[in-house]
């Protein structure tokens, strides 16, 4: 959900204001809150804020995912989708005595519902943007719009329309694409289909081979330290600490993360295991050192769970203990996943193996478990679609993600083989439905490394699949005396991560005032100086 805000510059008086009669350019600043709560205007005069009350209010909606029972799209809601591995163009000429050209293509589209009986759902697919992804020097950019319908009598079928432009460096040709009714290969939300154009000649004809997900970023860590090459000295360093974005920015440092846990500077780098959000933006993780710390009065172990609020959430020995282990080293068995799920539970793999009393076996560092004391999934079982060459395979578990369909997203700690000679390496994300999400290598792109060898260690995804119960509340805005003209936004919200967007008016479109971040508070450097009014909403996820 949004909560919104108006900053509406306007040229008033000082008598208007009650300091004289000379015209001055003033700043007014509506708060549109839910109807629940308290509506406030603020004036800003010279630095100075006035507050009177108004008797309008205004909700504006988004969408976010957390562990939950499978969701579909809500009338007035859109779901943002990123394609995956395994989208592709396909640019043949039929006549020709040439082999069809092959490219990767990658980009976006939404999602909007329009019509649901009892037998089929039709979605609206909008700003649809495509690009290949390949360094072979050629350009295909798709840009448009379409329709998907899924559904049936007998069985689950999907139908895809597609009218767009595609341009291929030379020509930018309108090319209408469509698929015969095709069985659904993935569970939803995720969407899998191929399409060919039916308005083709015999010297051109498309076709298309799209993978998707309900994804607007991806958050993750690193087993290593590596320096990219989109930054300069000193800061091109990332550590195998610091919590990144695919878009290529550094949301948490290693030391941020650390700030409140007491630890005594200089604060070492201690890496960083699987991580999880948390409302109001805490971030839930685990170190890959042990440290002392004074504010605590106690050793935290690479196997606590523990927040950058300054708490122990969870000791190793706690997430364990329904297992009824054997035996447990001083040091704890280690935590290399984690999500809280919906039901208060913690999923979680280990790094050590120990005898569990309570299930009269050995529990494996490749399971995932729960702190009710059973295994979710072996490791067998997240691999076995994948065929590996070696029955007895255990690749470990560094990341996983679960989606309220119960698909696993997962990472591996070493690389494996599977069926038809395929190759898996450690930090590849892999859906325990048999199918390769992104390579890591991928994922790291937008961080242009200097070394590619720094396998994915922890996941986090910002994805709009289940609605939250209340839009966040903004309080009061804080002008900043700095040119240029600025305000400080503050709000409380039950999301996990937040993103203050603005417009020029008030029924949108709204444009990103800053990236998404686990924080509840931004600034917005915008000049006000110019004419007319702007508005702003908060997003959360």
């Amino acid at each position: 959900m949004k909560a919104s805000l108006i900053l509406r510059p306007f040229v008033g008086t000082k008598s208007d204001a009650q300091h004289g009669t000379a015209p001055q350019r003033q700043t007014r600043c509506e708060t549109w809150q839910s109807p629940h709560g308290r509506p406030a205007m603020f004036e800003t005069w010279r630095g100075r804020t006035l507050r009177r009350c108004l008797g309008i209010g205004l909700c504006l909606f988004s969408l976010h995912l957390t562990v939950a029972p499978a969701q579909d799209l809500t009338p007035g809601t859109t779901w943002l989708y990123q394609l995956t591995e395994g989208s592709q163009i396909i640019d043949d000429c039929p006549i020709c005595d040439r082999l069809p050209i092959v490219e990767p293509i990658r980009g976006t589209f939404e999602l909007r519902l329009l019509q649901q009986n009892p037998l089929f759902t039709d979605y609206a697919i909008e700003n649809l943007w495509f690009t290949n992804a390949s360094a072979t020097g050629r350009t295909y950019r798709l840009a448009g719009r379409g329709v998907l319908e899924i559904g049936g009598e007998i069985a689950v079928r999907q139908s895809l329309f597609l009218n767009v432009y595609i341009y291929n460096g030379i020509t930018n040709d309108p090319v209408l694409l469509t698929t015969n009714s095709t069985g659904v290969t993935r569970l939803w939300p995720m969407v899998q289909i191929d399409a060919d154009q039916t308005n083709g000649t015999l010297v051109q004809q498309y076709h298309l081979d799209l993978n998707a997900a309900p994804l607007r970023e991806m958050w993750f860590s690193t087993t290593e330290d590596f320096t990219a090459g989109i930054w300069g000295t000193p800061t091109n360093l990332v550590s195998r600490g610091d919590l990144l974005s695919i878009q290529g920015r550094r949301v948490r440092s290693n030391a941020q993360l650390a700030r409140l846990l007491g630890v005594m500077p200089p604060v070492p780098d201690l890496g960083l295991k699987d991580f999880d959000l948390r409302a109001g933006g805490e971030i839930a993780f685990s170190f890959n050192e042990a440290v002392w710390s004074e504010t605590l009065g106690r050793l935290l172990l690479p196997g606590d769970l523990l927040s950058d609020q300054g708490l122990v959430l969870r000791s190793n020995q706690g997430l364990i203990a329904a297992f009824n282990p054997e035996t447990v080293p001083a040091e704890g068995v280690g935590l290399m996943a984690v999500q809280t799920m919906v039901n208060g539970e913690t999923w979680f793999s280990v790094a050590t193996n120990f005898f569990s009393k309570s299930l009269g076996t050995t529990v494996m560092p490749g399971d995932l478990l729960s702190d009710a004391g059973a295994v979710v999934r072996g490791n067998a079982q997240l691999l076995s679609r994948f065929k590996p060459t070696d029955p007895a395979t255990n690749a470990g578990l560094t990341a996983v993600y679960v989606w309220p369909s119960a698909e696993i997203w997962f990472c591996t700690a070493t690389a494996f083989s599977g069926a038809n000679a395929a190759h898996y390496d450690a930090g590849d994300l892999l859906s325990d439905q048999g199918y390769v999400v992104y390579r890591n290598a991928e994922l790291l792109a937008a961080f242009a490394p200097l070394k590619t060898n720094a396998p994915l260690d922890g996941l986090w995804l910002v994805t709009d699949t289940i609605p939250m119960h209340a839009p966040p509340v903004m309080r009061s805005p804080r002008p900043l005396n700095q040119p240029p003209t600025s305000f400080a936004f503050t709000w409380q919200g039950e999301g996990q991560v937040f993103q203050l967007e603005r417009s020029t008016n008030v029924g949108g479109p709204y444009l990103p005032a800053g990236p998404i971040v686990p924080d509840t508070a931004a600034v917005d450097n915008a000049t006000l100086d110019a004419p007319g009014s702007r508005f702003y909403r908060v997003r959360q996820w």
